[in-house]
């Protein structure tokens, strides 16, 4: 027997699925994949009412075992085995085991490694964003062991992005409602680990060292003052905001996507004030100071609200993800996409007089539920980022001022 550990924030521990009470529920909008023997089940039910919509509202692809149908929506934009409570036809009438693999798991997602199991939740959904921002304990991490006949089938974890992974939550959790602090401190932990090259591991104590200095830094208030002392560089907060927004707003019809335009359009109205006289530094500033103002204070009351998100993207992420790209670049793409939240929830708070937790929760799930699913989301906000980015990936720094 092999032991697995098995590592699951607390609020996705607490999840289920809150059906018709949902502000968008997942039956909509969206493409719904099933596999080849659910397609063979409701195809061939002995229930009349499901056999007749499966065999009217299926769409047989068989691209491959996982995706051998998808469903059509109704004329309402819903699933065609939605009832009229809003409810799943299938789950009513055949029951939880009858459901599609898809249906059955989201918004549960399962990241594995050769020995360990990374259990999360899919922020595309409402009620996985809510339960991440309602508690201060949302993002605390519980952990078993698992024994089973064999390793998982997956690549061992390396062990420096896990040492850096772990590391940056450590950052961002010292830095309480001041999450740009922790995300310069982890900019600045990559470039140390960069000079240390596949030394690193090699070299624990002096990167624990550093560690424990920025960490100290954090706490000091070293880091805002050595933020404070950049220069802002408000031509590239203003473009890369609108090159993002109109990645957005060029994507075809999708489930979040009618939500998040709307508080797009909040912030592209404050983006474009005064633009025939060329004064995008004074949008900028506006956001800023909306963003001190009105909304760091209600961040104040509500400590763990940004707090959580940046580690739930740590986390959930994977950061910093071993693939082609550089740390420092997933590190920028996750700054960025901060900042545009940061600047949707400031719009919003400075054209409707105040801000409050629904707003925050329906910007984050209809971005998420806009660009989690598609790895050419990913794709278009890199492009984005190239286009406007100063040199390198440091300079991501101008979007935490």
């Amino acid at each position: 027997m092999k032991e697995i550990t098995v590592i699951e924030p607390q609020f996705s521990t607490k999840f289920q699925c809150i059906g018709s009470a949902c502000r968008e529920h997942c039956c909509s909008g969206w493409r719904i994949a099933l596999d080849k023997p659910t397609v063979n089940k409701y195809l061939k039910s002995k229930v009349i009412d499901i056999r007749v919509i499966a065999n009217n509202s299926i769409d047989i692809i068989k691209k491959n075992h996982a995706n051998w149908g998808i469903v059509k929506f109704n004329e309402a934009g819903n699933c065609a085995f939605m009832d009229d409570n809003r409810l799943c036809g299938i789950h009513a009438k055949l029951g939880a085991n009858a459901l599609s693999v898809t249906c059955a798991t989201y918004p549960r997602a399962t990241t594995s490694y050769k020995t360990s199991t990374l259990k999360s939740l899919t922020l595309s959904c409402p009620e996985a964003t809510r339960l991440l921002l309602d508690s201060p304990d949302a993002m605390l991490l519980d952990e078993q062991k698992l024994l089973q006949s064999g390793f998982n089938k997956s690549p061992q974890e390396q062990n420096v992005n896990k040492l850096l992974n772990l590391m940056s939550m450590h950052l961002i959790n010292a830095s309480g409602t001041q999450v740009n602090h922790g995300l310069y401190a982890i900019a600045l932990l990559l470039l140390f680990a960069k000079k240390q090259g596949s030394e690193v591991l090699n070299n624990s104590q002096e990167i624990e060292s550093y560690f424990s200095t920025l960490i100290q830094d954090i706490e000091s208030g070293e880091i805002k003052h050595k933020l404070d002392s950049i220069a802002s560089n408000n031509q590239l907060q203003w473009s890369l905001l609108l090159r993002l927004q109109a990645y957005i707003d060029a994507n075809p019809n999708t489930r979040g996507l009618r939500r998040l335009r709307h508080f797009v359009k909040r912030l592209l109205y404050i983006q474009v004030q005064n633009i025939d006289n060329n004064q995008v530094s004074e949008n900028i500033v506006r956001l800023d100071n909306v963003w001190n103002v009105k909304v760091q204070p209600w961040l104040e009351e509500h400590p763990h609200v940004m707090q959580n998100y940046l580690l739930y993207r740590l986390y959930n992420d994977q950061f910093p993800q071993d693939s082609v790209r550089t740390p420092l670049s997933w590190l920028y793409l996750l700054t960025a996409e901060w900042y545009l939240i940061k600047s949707l929830i400031a719009a919003t708070a400075e054209l409707t007089g105040e801000i409050n937790k629904d707003d925050v929760i329906n910007i984050i799930y209809s971005f998420h539920a806009v660009t989690t699913h598609s790895p050419a989301a990913t794709q278009a906000f890199f492009d984005e980022i190239d286009k406007v980015k100063v040199n390198d990936d440091i300079s991501l720094i101008y979007l935490l001022k």
